[in-house]
């Protein structure tokens, strides 16, 4: 629910900075043609990363509920009531399906009162008072057994939150349901299963679920998550990832075939992403499959969401195994994608139709894009990319497929697939991911107003702003939202984006930042998820051209100074920087490692010069004051030996959002100047060893020249930054005009809006997200901290006038009538 705030009082916020600032003018031609905005535009991502699946989005209770993890026993503790003896052991004879290879047997020797296992779940198992549980479990007898199971759910301090039991175990496999309804609110229960007489019972498949899942349904998912999931008002979702896609190698990539049917015969994973963050002995977590891609297209329906499934390309993730399948072998991961698209949309009458008929779904789901791959990059990708978009545009070129161009931006592995693109490798839509500093995303606002229009169309398939502490704040999210702007007003050229990761269970957590957190009971939206949300709800159908007047803001790029080797023994010395005529800084060849900040390597001060001995990448040590600008540096470098060159630092704020020029880089066949998120153009090059070269950078303004013994290298104009990032677009079916205003800067700004040929109407309304401070965020604890307010807007004829709060991002509708 939105809370309404008085427009007066958001202008208050910082009134003394708009008195200082000039108002902007904005016109929006609302007559005129701008690029269709596709349904599609704004989405989700989702992956099995963070715990959101299984403990997340997906609804079971109980963890490791058939022993498949790789720890056997991993989430489960053996329990013995009173005068009660036995044994537990894991045992794989005559299982309940191939699949599903591994199960419980219970050994009880005397029963007393009970013998058997426990469960805590994910942490604690959540109960409400009230609610009802619905526990389902498969079991047999052997030798005997005449006894029953008793399920039980227990406090931390064993007191008993509600009890049932199950009889009439018969000697084959069966399936046995029981319903729970808890008597007290809880957090740290667990499930007890005992057997209360003596002989032996073999279980598997120990389930729990809410009966409270979404729209009530049996291996269904959480009511909370979807709901929020829902309001976001996604085009489309793409699953299953991420890496997850890949595996950490072949054998473990994600098959699509593995995850659907009756959940007791999906055949298990093991989950790629290591719980190295989270104090678990076992090291891994786990992937059930309950959550499959038949509950996932069943969700894209339910939510509203077109299903945008990725599939493995033969290929292993690239940073870890870089396992291939040979391309004469590729035609089981080929017919993979064929037999999924017949999955979802075949008839009843083919093998996967009737599977998704069975499953309970005889209509088809209507997919009508696929990824081939997800982040691969280089020969051997396109290679198996070429493969399957023609053997899949043969069968079925009504189907869009997505192809990748790497884990990054305007790097080497970027420009190769762009180049494959340029040169006759077909492509419908390229997937881009910017994991990025905040400032990345106002830097590259513009990143496709000169794209190819004739080209590929762009997936901006994943994306976050990282600042170096990884919070999700609200400047990171007004970041995302000024970028955001950009890909509405390239339409024509962007049809998909998403932001990336979208859960995180607290205390599970392998990356951040996220879009959601939650815990068992409670769900907390970051500040970037209330702008994806303001974006998904408030999609134009066309953009409309405008402009505003005088936006170009004032950048000071600023910064320290530093030397580094990328595993290279190198020296460097008579370090100097100047600002005109001044000297900020000199090197003092008898002050050894004084003023010098060592971030990575072994740094010494050897007969006058800074060196470094060691196979560190990077090896990086700094000086300076932050800052610093409009400066140049000079000084003089040596390679001794090893790789590559020299990295020559300058404009950095630290370690982690570094400038560099780096000379004799690639495996010293090359230099370029990177700073995060960009990379210029290379140079052929190499650097000698033995020998010392002169380098000078400067750093004035947005330009960057570099100078190696007097010769220029390179020359480049960093981008410069608006005031106000804005969009205009037409929603055709409410007749309303739909105006974006980004405000990434810390002073509130006027603007004058003229809508031009826009009928006289209704006031404008809308929604704004601001806060008292750029670094305010949500928690579980305060969930409600950074929230959209309502804002209304007087409107004369064919003009407004409004604030814009400083870190803020605007959404006004005006009505036509």
């Amino acid at each position: 629910m939105k809370i309404p705030v008085p427009h007066s009082i958001l202008a208050l916020l910082s009134i003394s900075a708009v008195l200082t600032a000039e108002p902007l003018k904005w016109t929006v031609d609302t007559s005129g043609n701008g690029p269709l905005v596709s349904p599609t535009m704004h989405g989700i991502f989702f992956e099995d990363i963070n715990y959101a699946a299984d403990g997340g989005l997906y609804a079971e209770l109980v963890e490791n509920r058939s022993f498949e993890h790789r720890n056997g026993m991993h989430a489960w503790a053996e329990v013995k009531g009173s005068q009660a003896t036995g044994s537990i052991s894991l045992e794989a004879e005559q299982p309940i399906h191939a699949n599903n290879p591994r199960y419980l047997r219970i050994n009880t020797m005397a029963a007393g009162e009970g013998y058997g296992i426990a469960n805590s779940g994910f942490g604690g198992i959540p109960l409400t008072a009230g609610a009802e549980y619905r526990f389902a479990i498969h079991a047999r007898t052997l030798q005997g057994y005449g006894g029953g199971l008793k399920v039980r759910l227990e406090a931390g301090d064993g007191g008993l939150l509600a009890e049932g039991r199950i009889d009439g175990l018969k000697a084959s496999w069966q399936r046995y349901k029981l319903s729970l309804r808890a008597t007290a609110d809880a957090t740290s229960t667990r499930i007890v299963v005992l057997a209360d007489a003596p002989g032996q019972a073999d279980i598997d498949m120990v389930s729990l679920f809410p009966a409270n899942t979404w729209k009530g349904r049996e291996n269904g998912l959480r009511a909370d998550l979807v709901q929020v999931l829902a309001d976001l008002k996604p085009g489309f979702m793409r699953f299953p990832g991420g890496c997850i896609v890949e595996g950490n190698d072949l054998p473990n990539a994600y098959r699509w075939k593995d995850t659907v049917g009756d959940v007791s015969i999906r055949k298990q994973n093991w989950n790629r992403w290591t719980n190295e963050d989270v104090k678990k002995p076992d090291g891994q977590y786990h992937q059930t499959y309950g959550l499959g891609f038949f509950e996932f297209f069943q969700l894209c329906e339910d939510i509203g969401a077109a299903p945008v499934p990725v599939l493995n390309c033969g290929m292993s993730c690239q940073f870890q195994a870089k396992q291939t399948v040979p391309l004469d072998q590729l035609d089981p991961w080929v017919r993979d994608a064929l037999d999924l698209i017949e999955f979802a949309n075949g008839a009843i009458t083919t093998r996967w139709g009737k599977l998704r008929a069975d499953m309970g779904h005889p209509e088809p789901f209507r997919m009508t894009h696929l990824g081939i791959g997800n982040e691969q990059w280089g020969e051997a990708y396109f290679e198996r990319y070429q493969v399957f978009y023609q053997a899949l545009k043969r069968q079925h070129p009504e189907i869009t497929l997505i192809t990748t161009s790497g884990p990054g931006v305007d790097d080497v592995n970027w420009r190769f697939a762009w180049e494959k693109f340029h040169t006759g490798t077909p492509a419908d839509i390229v997937d881009e991911h910017y994991y990025r500093p905040p400032s990345w995303f106002l830097d590259n606002a513009g990143r496709y107003d000169f794209q190819d229009r004739k080209g590929p169309k762009v997936f901006a398939g994943e994306f976050a702003a990282h600042r170096p502490d990884r919070k999700s704040t609200l400047d990171a999210a007004v970041c995302e939202a000024a970028f955001m702007t950009s890909l509405l007003a390239n339409a024509d050229v962007v049809t998909m984006s998403c932001y990336a990761p979208l859960l995180a269970r607290e205390g599970f957590v392998q990356w951040t930042p996220n879009l959601i957190w939650f815990d068992g009971k409670r769900v907390m939206t970051t500040p970037s998820y209330q702008i994806q949300a303001m974006f998904g709800n408030n999609r134009p159908d066309r953009i409309v051209p405008s402009q505003i007047e005088s936006n170009q803001a004032s950048v000071k790029y600023a910064g320290r100074i530093g030397v580094g080797t990328w595993g290279t023994n190198s020296e460097y010395k008579d370090i100097t920087v100047r600002q005109g005529e001044r000297v900020l800084f000199q090197q003092d060849p008898n002050a050894g490692l004084a003023g010098w900040e060592s971030k990575s390597g072994n740094w010494s001060m050897r007969e006058g010069a800074l060196a470094q001995d060691g196979e560190q990448q990077p090896a990086l040590i700094l000086a300076g004051d932050r800052t610093w600008k409009d400066y140049s540096l000079t000084l003089k470098a040596r390679k001794n030996g090893g790789r590559e060159g020299f990295l020559i630092l300058f404009s950095t704020a630290d370690e982690n959002e570094r400038c560099w020029w780096n000379i004799g880089g690639w495996e010293n066949t090359a230099h370029g100047i990177e700073y995060t998120g960009y990379e210029s153009p290379h140079v052929r090059g190499h650097v000698e060893s033995g020998r010392w070269y002169d380098i000078r950078v400067e750093a004035v303004g947005n330009e960057i020249r570099c100078f190696l013994d007097g010769q220029l290298i390179h020359q480049i104009k960093r981008p410069s930054r608006q005031k106000v990032y804005a969009v205009a677009g037409i929603d055709n079916p409410k007749r309303e005009l739909i105006l974006h205003l980004s405000n990434p800067n810390p002073s509130a700004q006027e603007i004058h809006i003229d809508l031009k040929n826009w009928p006289n109407g209704k006031d404008a309304r809308g929604t704004v997200l601001t806060s008292a401070s750029p670094n305010d965020m949500n928690t579980l604890s305060a969930p409600r901290s950074v929230i959209p307010r309502e804002v209304r807007v007087k409107r004369a004829v064919q003009s407004m006038k409004h604030i814009l709060p400083a870190w803020s991002h605007t959404v006004l509708r005006v009505p036509q009538s």
